[in-house]
């Protein structure tokens, strides 16, 4: 190990221990507030078809995710076959899963690919994201308006600019490909941004709406277990359930700091939830769970398709 790369590792490695640490830090400061054995009797006491429920909109979750991505590479490579597809997304979930902002997913797919090239796996997974985050904005938005009490002339005013940025951004990701040419002209000469830009410039009408029908299933699909979730411990109506979901998961995506998003989840779900009048209690088991299910298990899942390299 090199001189060099010896304190970039180093920082790597307190930069993941100190964000593992920081959502430890969270939830220990939320259980200040909610009382952990609460929790647990709560568990206790669940309603298992609202739990098995969930837990079966699982393989919904990760359909949904899988094909899109299968989708997305198939409009680089049509040769593409499914083992690859699917290997190259649950190994991206997992390491996105030790990472912030499951950054560590970029990584993880392109590790999983072996016939398309860096670049072009980065394209497609930016653009795969930049989607979700434009699905999770439009819906937040909305939701805070109604959450805040903003009045009507101010939550016009706020869904309609916020709202068409987000629908403008999501059916033009060129505008990222075009921004980058714009900052560094030397760096759009290099291979790997260039086949970035040629994968993102694929993205057409038609494209782009298949993949948000995509996007739309699975917003409501992890929806719905958030719903069957907070039902498992209390009656929760569907307009309550679905203005906390949309708040929490979009200030989720703003605030991407702690490992798995754990922590951020559980604290924001706890304080929008509680504007609508549910118990904390519900509200941070219904968290946990939902992390447990759509994070944690597939992310162990996807130890399975962990590649193999060569030694030198």
């Amino acid at each position: 190990m090199t001189e060099l790369t010896k304190p970039n590792t180093l920082r790597r490695i307190g930069l993941f221990v100190g964000r593992g640490v920081l959502a430890a830090v969270l939830l220990i400061l939320l259980f200040q507030y909610v009382s952990l054995a609460d929790v647990l009797d709560s568990m206790l006491k669940a309603r298992f078809d609202c739990l098995a429920g969930a837990f079966v909109l699982m393989a919904a979750n990760l359909a949904t995710q899988v094909l899109k991505w299968r989708y997305f590479v198939r409009l680089m490579n049509p040769e593409v076959s499914n083992t690859e597809a699917v290997a190259s997304f649950m190994f991206g979930m997992t390491l996105g899963t030790v990472t912030p902002g499951q950054i560590g997913e970029f990584g993880g797919r392109v590790l999983g690919h072996g016939s398309l090239p860096a670049g072009r796996i980065i394209g497609l997974t930016l653009v795969d994201r930049l989607q979700m985050i434009c699905v999770l904005g439009t819906a937040g938005i909305v939701s805070m308006t109604v959450l805040f009490h903003f009045g009507p002339l101010l939550t016009a005013l706020t869904v309609s600019a916020f709202g068409l940025a987000f629908i403008c951004l999501f059916f033009n990701p060129q505008f990222v490909a075009r921004l980058i040419s714009r900052l560094n002209l030397n760096l759009i000469k290099r291979a790997v941004v260039q086949d970035f830009v040629e994968a993102v410039a694929v993205f057409r009408p038609r494209q782009l709406f298949i993949s948000f029908l995509f996007s739309i299933t699975f917003y409501l699909v992890v929806f719905f277990q958030m719903y069957l979730l907070l039902n498992a411990f209390s009656d929760v109506a569907l307009l309550d359930s679905l203005l906390g979901f949309a708040a929490m998961m979009f200030l989720k995506a703003l605030v991407p700091i702690s490992l798995g998003d754990l922590g951020i989840r559980e604290a924001s779900s706890v304080y929008f939830y509680s504007l609508r009048g549910i118990a904390n209690t519900t509200s941070l088991s219904a968290s946990l769970l939902l992390f447990v299910i759509n994070v944690l298990l597939p992310s162990l899942l996807g130890l399975i398709f962990t590649p193999k390299f060569k030694s030198k």
